[in-house]
């Protein structure tokens, strides 16, 4: 966590590491020493967020751009539309949704860095599934990583 990171710029529609993964990775945690990973994504129209969930070691923060996202922090939920920010500190319960009918873009910094190996194995799995997602094949994901899923993901109905 000492070591001094390079710097280096990217262009808006670029990603440090982990190509096509979601959210895409501008700083991870060989990029910033460990210190934290920052990411970029945005969530299309009615689309679920996550599962609720909790990590045990990641604090994490939420900026929305555009666009309008639910968020649960534990039993609150709370509309975050742009300039909005959540502050999402680590043991606590918290997923969002996009419930809207227009895309949300939202940024996302982790506290220490290193989730980004996370979400690439769990982006990995998505992007070679045909139905739905097997419990234990997101449980063995999970596995992985210290934090742990403790319930559904905000519901979206779809019209």
């Amino acid at each position: 966590m000492d070591q001094q990171a390079a710097p280096y710029v990217l262009a808006a529609d670029q990603a440090r590491s982990h190509p096509g993964s979601f959210p895409a990775i501008k700083a991870g945690a060989a990029d910033t020493g460990g210190l934290f990973t920052f990411c970029d994504g945005v969530v299309g129209p009615r689309t679920p967020g996550p599962a609720l969930h909790v990590h045990d070691e990641t604090d994490e923060c939420l900026y929305v751009i555009d666009g309008h996202l639910q968020i649960q922090v534990g039993e609150e939920r709370h509309d975050l539309g742009p300039g909005c920010f959540a502050w999402l500190p680590r043991q606590i319960p918290h997923t969002y949704a996009n419930l809207s009918d227009s895309p949300a873009h939202a940024v996302s910094i982790h506290v220490p860095g290193g989730i980004e190996e996370f979400f690439a194995a769990q982006g990995a799995y998505f992007a070679e599934l045909q139905g739905p997602p097997d419990p234990e094949q997101i449980a063995a994901i999970w596995a992985g990583h210290p934090g742990r899923i403790l319930g559904p993901p905000i519901t979206v109905i779809k019209f």
